[in-house]
């Protein structure tokens, strides 16, 4: 009877190790480090299409060639610059220079069809004819629509980015990065009708002038119509070449959450797809959303610099609303005042001192309780300060329970320092985010974790193999009695 109830406590002292070594390790922590280990782009990334939150990454900024997905930028100009129902005539300054292996519905100088088709031409079948005629539709020739596509990449910080065609066809300076592709598709994905397009699976093009039958286009991305097909997917549009290998823009939405994927240079064509589908349900399963409205963060800073010493009134103008790991809460995540930069209105008189106003930068960072995860920095929004003479009168005492805790950690204080030579990496902006940059450091988990990661598993197997070896000697000892 004694040894059973060894047997027994030995069976639960076994059960609560494990428990405690699995809360120990986080399991958000353990999921995207098992998603980068099984992902096998070259480079790709995850965002949220409303906020622009960069969720998983890597080789963000690697410079490479996009493909087809080039026409993403393509459609964002036409729609933005042009009406579905225009009609297109095509010319032979178009078709002419284009890759006889390019994918193609094999328009006709003089054939007409209207914009709408062009565009559903090149989103099902990646037709590169489709996409000179659009492109020499909306700016009256190829070049000059290229160099209209540039000044947007611009416009929407991809600044390493430099498009020489509308397609994406091989040349050595068609240039791109995933982080600039995730910039672009998100302006494309919130654009009207953009969407409705790249999630068709098929479109007819009825006869023209030139064709006396109807074109039927067929959608060949199989994450709409064949073996990877995903739940929810709103966008794709897919690319290969020999020298850019496999790349794939994806957008998904669930439950009001859209997420927008773009893989490139993978050596398989299925092995996009798989990256995608697991980015994808990182995205949806493992990360909450936490939102903190502006007046929730509105609040008094001390202030320190240029002779004044006060405390400042900060008006944040945006909410914010970033998404985290589910073993995470709201009050996982700190939040800092720093101030950018100040000035002064009204004049410097004998009996009134100028109004300052300081510009704030309020930065939401992710802290985990475990030193060895690191911090996150999870985006930030703009704010506005004025110092508290301002706000109250100088003979009137601020109540002694509105001021902030003296043991409140120290804010940066002081003029902050010159923008002149610094460059800051542009990040996605959305709808109802505006001013905020938004950044998930991923990588930096999956860093730290391999690089400690191995001690806390051997120290739980080392725990493991003492209590097995200790529970061993006690029942041998009581058998013995």
């Amino acid at each position: 009877m004694g040894c059973m109830m060894l047997k027994r406590v030995f069976a639960c002292i076994i059960v609560i190790i494990f428990l405690f070594l699995s809360a120990f390790v986080s399991v958000s922590a353990v999921s995207v480090v098992k998603l980068y280990e099984e992902l096998i782009s070259e480079s790709f990334i995850l965002i949220d299409g409303d906020t622009g939150q960069i969720l998983v990454e890597k080789n963000v900024h690697r410079v490479l060639r996009p493909a087809s997905i080039t026409k993403v930028m393509t459609a964002l100009l036409a729609l933005e610059n042009g009406d579905l129902n225009d009609i297109v005539t095509v010319s032979s300054d178009a078709l002419s220079g284009i890759d006889p292996s390019a994918a193609s519905i094999f328009l006709r100088s003089g054939e007409i069809l209207t914009l709408e088709q062009a565009l559903y031409a090149m989103a099902v079948t990646s037709a590169a004819d489709a996409s000179n005629v659009i492109a020499e539709h909306i700016s009256g020739s190829v070049d000059g629509f290229v160099r209209q596509m540039n000044a947007r990449a611009v416009e929407l910080g991809a600044l390493s980015t430099t498009f020489v065609n509308t397609h994406g066809m091989p040349d050595r300076n068609h240039l791109t990065t995933a982080y600039d592709m995730a910039l672009i598709s998100m302006a494309a994905v919130n654009t009207p009708g953009f969407n409705e397009i790249f999630n068709a699976h098929e479109y007819t093009i009825p006869p023209t002038n030139q064709r006396e039958r109807p074109r039927v286009l067929r959608n060949l991305n199989r994450m709409m119509t064949g073996a990877f097909v995903y739940d929810g997917l709103i966008a794709g549009k897919t690319g290969w070449t020999r020298s850019s290998e496999y790349t794939l823009f994806a957008a998904a939405e669930r439950d009001g959450r859209t997420l927008i994927g773009i893989s490139i240079k993978t050596p398989l064509i299925d092995d996009k797809y798989i990256d995608m589908t697991k980015m994808f349900d990182y995205g949806f399963d493992e990360l909450d959303s936490i939102s903190f409205s502006a007046y929730e963060l509105d609040r008094l800073i001390p202030v320190d610099f240029e002779g004044y010493e006060d405390h400042a009134a900060v008006t944040v103008h945006d909410d914010f609303t970033c998404l985290i790991p589910k073993a995470f809460s709201k009050d996982d995540i700190g939040i800092e005042y720093k101030i950018e930069s100040f000035y002064t209105t009204g004049e410097d008189t004998d009996n009134e001192d100028p109004d300052i106003e300081l510009h704030i930068r309020v930065v939401f960072s992710l802290d985990e309780p475990a030193d060895w995860f690191g911090s996150f920095i999870l985006g930030e929004v703009s704010a506005t300060a004025l110092l508290i003479e301002q706000v109250i009168e100088e003979d009137e005492p601020f109540p002694d329970d509105e001021l902030p805790d003296s043991d409140a950690p120290a804010l940066p204080v002081g003029p902050p320092e010159s923008n002149e030579n610094k460059q800051e990496e542009p990040a996605p902006t959305g709808s109802g985010q505006a001013d905020s940059r938004i950044y998930f450091d991923s990588g930096y988990l999956v860093d730290i974790y391999r690089s400690w990661g191995w001690i806390i598993k051997d120290a739980g197997i080392l725990i493991v193999m003492v209590v097995i070896l200790v529970c061993y000697m006690i029942i041998r000892v009581k058998r013995r009695q």
